[in-house]
């Protein structure tokens, strides 16, 4: 049953995103809302809370207010289009009495992405927008005014510019070291990251080198045995064929020589597979459904009668990795009853196609019909590991008659598919 990892909605992180957009689009709102009211008061000169009371909101200042909240609702996009949206507000903030705040916030979506030129421009063009709105909100008294609050300049005295320049310098300095602790903490968390994908590839690497030299030891000996062997047999059978006066004997040994020199070309074919087994030359140079017929000549040859059946549907569709397996199979299985039932006629019966998948059978007399006992041994382990390295499925029995059986299904798998 597959485990579903996914955090629940309510930790997800797009609902976090979208809860923390939200709440700066209300304060945003709240804040120009009251930003757009205190305008209103310092054009009016209103300096008390029953004269504020009294007070309509005139048609001018409630389009700027209007301004401003759709100022606060566009940081929707900040994350999107982060430089045309801080570059917007600064220049409208500039422009009309607006609060301080959503030029920032506007600010900080650029300095977590952006570099270069536009990074300075949009920057420029906050810090003039928060020296304006200072500016603008300290003309007026106290009673409508944020920066004479803070800093308790009282009516009647002219507020110093170098407050105005300070307070700016402090807004914009606050939100720029923010952004750049977030984005060199982001990047920080990136780069480990990579450093971590980067220790995987390495170590896999490794690995690889380290089986790619293991299969280069395994191949130097099976060649230095192997090879020696084999090339010593063929020497011994072409002597024994030239000096053989028995025309059968002269036979025998022509096949011995035959099958060693074949064996030879196999095992550098095998060799050179362990040694490189993704070269597709390589691949392709193995024998597969293709050479079936070569194989039973040699089972033939052996003195192992053999009958075909072989009808595949759509067969030159057949990928050559399943027609390679299906090859080495079949090999195993004549070899098997060669080695078990020497000179018992075989039966070998291969059929498949896309909708049923590839199956192979054979069928020889058992060594003892009354025994039904399957001891398999190396020949038959083999063939069930690579018949399930291909996902296939294996069954060997002995049937009421005596017959040693064997049935081979794999799945069927077509040139081009998303495996290649």
């Amino acid at each position: 049953m597959p485990i579903d990892l996914a955090p629940p909605w309510w930790r997800s992180s797009r609902l976090r995103r979208g809860v923390v957009t939200g709440l700066i689009v209300v304060v945003c709102v709240c804040f120009e809302g009251v930003s757009a009211l205190l305008a209103q008061y310092r054009h009016d000169g209103i300096t008390d809370q029953a004269a504020a009371d009294a007070m309509e909101l005139s048609n001018g200042f409630a389009v700027i207010m209007l301004v401003g909240f759709v100022l606060a609702a566009s940081l929707v996009w900040r994350h999107r289009w982060p430089v045309w949206i801080s570059l917007g507000i600064s220049a409208v903030t500039i422009a009309l009495p607006l609060g301080a705040i959503t030029p920032l916030f506007a600010l900080y979506a650029v300095l977590l992405v952006t570099t270069g030129p536009w990074l300075w421009a949009s920057v420029t063009l906050a810090a003039v927008a928060e020296f304006v709105s200072v500016w603008r909100d300290s003309s007026g008294p106290q009673f409508s005014s944020w920066s004479r609050g803070i800093f308790s300049v009282h009516d009647g005295t002219h507020f110093p510019w170098w407050l105005v320049v300070l307070e700016t310098v402090i807004l914009v300095g606050a939100t720029v070291g923010l952004a750049m602790l977030v984005r060199s903490r982001k990047a920080l968390r990136d780069s480990k990251v990579k450093e971590g994908r980067s220790e995987t590839k390495l170590h896999a690497l490794g690995e690889e080198v380290a089986r790619q030299a293991e299969r280069e030891r395994i191949a130097r000996e099976v060649h230095d045995v192997l090879g020696h062997r084999l090339s010593l047999l063929s020497l011994h059978a072409s002597g024994l064929e030239l000096a053989a006066d028995d025309p059968k004997l002269a036979k025998s040994a022509a096949l011995v020589r035959e099958g060693a020199q074949e064996s030879m070309a196999d095992l550098r074919s095998l060799l050179a597979v362990l040694r490189q087994p993704g070269d597709p030359d390589i691949s392709q140079a193995l024998p597969t459904l293709v050479d079936l017929p070569q194989l039973i000549d040699e089972s033939l040859a052996a003195g192992s009668p053999v009958t075909a059946t072989v009808f595949l549907d759509r067969g030159a569709e057949l990928h050559d990795q399943v027609g390679r397996s299906a090859y080495r199979i079949t090999q195993e299985l004549l070899t098997n009853a060669r080695k078990h039932a020497p000179g018992a006629p075989v039966r070998l019966q291969i059929e498949g196609g896309p909708d049923r998948g590839l199956q192979i059978g054979t069928a020889n007399r058992a060594p003892d019909p009354a025994d039904h006992t399957i001891r398999p041994g190396n020949g038959l382990t083999g063939m069930h590991e690579r018949v399930q390295q291909a996902g296939g499925e294996s069954w060997v029995w002995v049937d009421d008659d005596g017959a040693f059986r064997t049935l081979v299904r794999l799945p069927w798998r077509s040139r081009g598919t998303a495996d290649d």
